[in-house]
């Protein structure tokens, strides 16, 4: 996955699909700007559904024609999309309001392009119309229904998904106790290995919700603060722009204005060499700003590495070690870690995904050889369910912070109490890329929790997921 396919990332929800093919709304006028003139050709491109079309795109601006099998990717998952409205845009930068043509589902494409000849594609973003583009704080969307419903309907929707070939792990559970879980397929095609519950995924983007929550424990601990500036913890780095101005705040609620780490040079370099948070660096740190920070939002995985080296100055140890000791450890998570690709790790899927192709590959050659604060760990159905209720038990911060965290406004100084009550908000954070789909979702108030991990491409985990939740 690259800068330009984050239609392929996330933790977002509005990948998930269902229902037919919608009636096309009528054409929308786009501004006649180098923007404008680019994403209406893109995507008449991904409407076509041709590999070659969106290969001409590319090439034509001066791009790199691989980055079509992502595109077709993701029109093999959204059925393209249709334009309702433009939300905002600038000579270089827009966002649409829009919807997908498989299941109608209304997002907001975010498109740039760089600011000289021929325009080449800066950066294509996707995210749930009326949703902000962060790690998953506030809950999934639309309104809960009742658990008792949610638990009653998801066998059904389990039995559909496992016999139309459904790879991976599905677990439903009230109260911390599991209700449904149920595996299917296979961890490894090549030796016929099943998918076996306690079986260890790709996390995707759900990694950066671990960053989050420690960003809090840290402020919490009073070594920073949500105001604080990238440059007081990481002076040298190398856009001295974003040091002076951009904010802890920033970074976690993808206000930043810094880039990602995915694109061509990612793509061109050994797999191998990416071990630690600093090795993702080059990729991005040097890049203008998209945007002024606080004015505008955009999902960066560039900026959720940036979090995980402040965690990495603030703390004194890596950032895996961080997490481990502070965030596994506490909640049980015996089965969690960003292990290296080429480690020997029993019991972890392996990845599969067709690309634009029509066979499956296994992934292992798009993934760096360690995940980062931004995405690529793994973990286990059991091990997320612990972790989901450690959060809700303030086992790993105070109930202060963990309002805040489930989507609640930022604590005061000195970290005041949440107000009485029953606990509010949850997560609906989801990750993806080639070969790689899971879902967390928890309701807090309910205490419910939806976990749906595949080693497939996206939506795999996330139809799945939302079909539990909302029953269709």
């Amino acid at each position: 996955m690259t800068k330009q396919h984050l239609l392929l990332s996330t933790l977002l929800l509005c990948l998930s699909l269902s229902g037919g093919a919608q009636t096309a709304p009528p054409a929308l006028i786009l501004p006649d700007t180098p923007v404008g003139k680019a994403v209406s050709l893109f995507v008449k491109a991904l409407n076509s559904g041709s590999l070659q079309e969106l290969q001409k795109f590319h090439t034509d601006r001066g791009g790199d024609a691989g980055m079509a099998d992502g595109d077709l990717n993701f029109y093999q998952q959204s059925g393209g999309l249709d334009f309702l409205k433009v939300a905002k845009s600038t000579d270089f930068e827009i966002d649409i309001e829009s919807k997908t043509r498989k299941g109608g589902r209304p997002v907001v494409l975010h498109f740039a392009v760089e600011r000289t000849p021929p325009y080449t594609v800066a950066d294509i973003g996707v995210r749930p119309l009326g949703g902000g583009p962060g790690p998953g704080a506030g809950g999934p969307e639309a309104a809960p229904r009742a658990a008792g419903d949610i638990i009653g309907g998801a066998p059904a929707v389990i039995d559909e998904a496992v016999a139309a070939g459904f790879s991976g792990v599905i677990l439903v559970a009230k109260d911390g106790q599991i209700a449904i879980e149920r595996a299917a397929g296979f961890a490894n095609r090549g030796f016929d290995v099943k998918n076996q519950i306690d079986t260890k995924f790709n996390l995707g983007s759900i990694n950066k919700t671990f960053t989050r929550l420690a960003i809090a424990q840290l402020v919490e601990a009073g070594k920073l603060s949500f105001d604080d500036k990238l440059g007081r913890f990481l002076p040298e780095f190398p856009n001295a722009d974003a040091a002076a101005k951009v904010t802890v705040s920033h970074l976690l609620e993808m206000k930043s204005g810094i880039g990602d780490f995915f694109g061509r040079e990612f793509d061109a370099t050994p797999k191998d060499r990416i071990r630690k948070l600093a090795d993702y660096l080059p990729f991005f740190s040097a890049k203008p700003l998209a945007f002024e920070p606080g004015t505008a939002e955009a999902y960066s995985n560039g900026g959720y590495v940036t979090l995980g080296l402040i965690i990495e100055k603030v703390s004194g140890q890596s950032y895996y070690d961080y997490v481990r000791e502070h965030i596994y450890k506490p909640a049980g998570m015996t089965n969690t870690d960003a292990f290296e690709v080429d480690a020997i790790v029993p019991n972890l899927a392996v990845g599969y995904t067709k690309r634009g192709k029509t066979e499956l590959s296994s992934n292992v050659y798009t993934l760096p050889a360690r995940g980062s604060s931004a995405g690529g760990g793994y973990s286990t159905a059991h091990d997320l369910l612990k972790y989901a209720e450690a959060v809700v038990a303030n086992r790993l911060a105070s109930p202060a912070y963990t309002a805040w965290y489930l989507g609640g406004p930022q604590p005061v100084k000195g970290g005041a109490p949440r107000p009485d009550g029953p606990m509010r908000g949850g997560l609906g954070v989801a990750g993806g890329s080639p070969g790689v789909n899971g879902v967390l979702e928890l309701n807090a108030a309910q205490r419910l929790v939806i976990v749906v991990l595949a080693n497939d491409d996206p939506p795999a985990a996330e139809a799945i997921a939302r079909k539990i939740r909302l029953g269709r």
